[in-house]
């Protein structure tokens, strides 16, 4: 496929829809980009700084929606976005969304999809302590479990709602060989944010009980999602489900590492991470990112560090506009 095809990206306007776009332009594709209606405007304008290399659109239904006009003429489909929709019907929705898109990519005749899931789908995180994760692994809960648990949690219904959707989506591949499918499954991510990427207001918090160990760079999940647009065939390399995750790291390494490269944030360093348990959780065998798509993930002591400057920055702007900080 040629670098200068046009290439159907939704969910543009997120955290990691807008570093996939810039990474798209970078390597001389063009861009179509959806965003929700609410969105188009402020997306438009932050994407200006790409030219006539990306043209943002709007695009509100990803459930039921028709994207016979976002199709025209698009060469490949990433898929980034996800349905807004209540909690409970996430387990629902997340399917039904990426098969909406998958279905009408096939049924228009092109032959690349790259859905972006997520290393949730793989087990559950919280629990499989030590156990290695590879790429026959799954979330373990049906959607009937979900739907029928009044007491179910915000994250079990997010988690099934991945692993449901890209069981679909494999099971969709299975009966349609004809279109060249990739998840890249990354772990939670990190990193600054997108040139022209609108960042949070002032008084938007960051959680700073959010962090998580298994990590990996938001530059490393937008270069994998480009790089599954080039990715050998199935027939060669086997079902392209890529797990995307850094070195672990452990809580007290983090602290000492912002501590002292960044000595100005030490008093800013949250209290919780010092006196965290070393981590526990799975370890994910992250061969297939450079086996299938030629790459190896950023070291962890770059992202967080980058995070931080990013953070910093952010601050700065804030405080131009008279934020208190």
């Amino acid at each position: 496929m040629s670098q200068s095809s046009l290439v159907l990206v939704t969910g543009i306007s997120g955290y990691l829809g807008a570093h996939v776009v810039d990474q798209l332009v970078r390597q001389g594709y063009r861009v179509r980009g959806t965003v929700r209606s609410a969105k188009l405007s402020a997306s438009q304008e932050a994407f200006k700084l790409y030219g006539d290399a990306i043209e943002v659109i709007a695009f509100d239904d990803l459930v039921k929606g028709s994207y016979t006009d976002a199709l025209k003429s698009v060469d490949s489909v990433i898929h980034v976005a996800a349905p807004l929709i209540g909690p409970r019907g996430y387990s629902c929705g997340s399917p039904r969304g990426s098969l909406n898109i998958l279905r009408q990519t096939e049924e228009a005749g092109i032959k690349n999809f790259v859905l972006t899931s997520s290393i949730v789908t793989y087990g559950n995180l919280t629990k499989d302590h030590g156990r290695v994760l590879t790429d026959d692994d799954w979330y373990g809960i049906t959607r009937e479990e979900v739907v029928n648990n009044k007491d179910v949690d915000g994250w079990t219904v997010y988690c099934a709602g991945k692993a449901l959707a890209e069981k679909a989506v494999w099971e969709f591949a299975e009966k349609h060989p004809n279109i060249e499918i990739t998840a890249i499954n990354p772990s939670f991510f990190y990193g600054p944010f997108a040139p022209g990427h609108k960042a949070p207001h002032e008084g938007t918090a960051f959680n700073p009980n959010t962090i998580s160990t298994m990590g990996i760079d938001v530059r490393d999940v937008a270069r994998a999602l480009v790089a599954g647009l080039q990715s050998p065939p199935t027939a060669k390399v086997g079902r392209k489900r890529i797990m995307l995750t850094s070195e672990r790291f452990q809580p007290s390494e983090l602290v000492e590492l912002v501590v002292s490269q960044r000595p100005q944030l030490a008093g800013r360093v949250n209290e919780k991470l010092k006196a965290a348990p070393d981590n526990l959780k799975p370890v994910a065998d992250n061969s297939r990112l450079k086996e299938v798509l030629g790459l190896e993930a950023t070291p962890w002591q770059k992202t967080v560090l980058d995070s931080a400057d990013a953070i910093v920055q952010l601050e700065e702007e804030w405080k131009t506009r008279g934020a208190p900080i």
